[in-house]
């Protein structure tokens, strides 16, 4: 695993948020959908480095759909939470991640 590339992966796919919701009206329904990251055979330790590196939040590995991380990559709390979550697995995903949304309303 190449986590310098992590890093930057997650810092561009964050910078799509950025991009994407910048200019966005926080309304609709406040939610805490997360990014579930899925590494496999990755050090826990040195993830969540890669992790914070890149501006993000995790607090550790946790168990939903297999290991994973749950990523926090949006201030928002309604539609731009949203919007911030499907940009981001969007963007791992064309990057070559395992990633999927959580959503939950709140």
């Amino acid at each position: 695993m190449d986590y310098a590339k992590l890093t930057e992966d997650l810092k561009a796919a964050q910078r799509e948020v950025w991009l994407v919701t910048g200019e966005m009206e926080d309304g609709g329904t406040a939610n805490l959908d997360k990014v579930f990251l899925t590494l496999p055979r990755a050090h826990e330790a040195k993830v969540l480095e890669a992790i914070r590196n890149a501006g993000l939040y995790c607090r550790a590995k946790r168990r939903w759909i297999g290991d994973g991380y749950m990523l926090t990559v949006s201030k928002g709390q309604g539609d731009v939470n949203t919007k911030a979550v499907t940009v981001f697995v969007a963007e791992m995903e064309r990057r070559g991640y395992e990633v999927l949304a959580y959503r939950q309303m709140d």
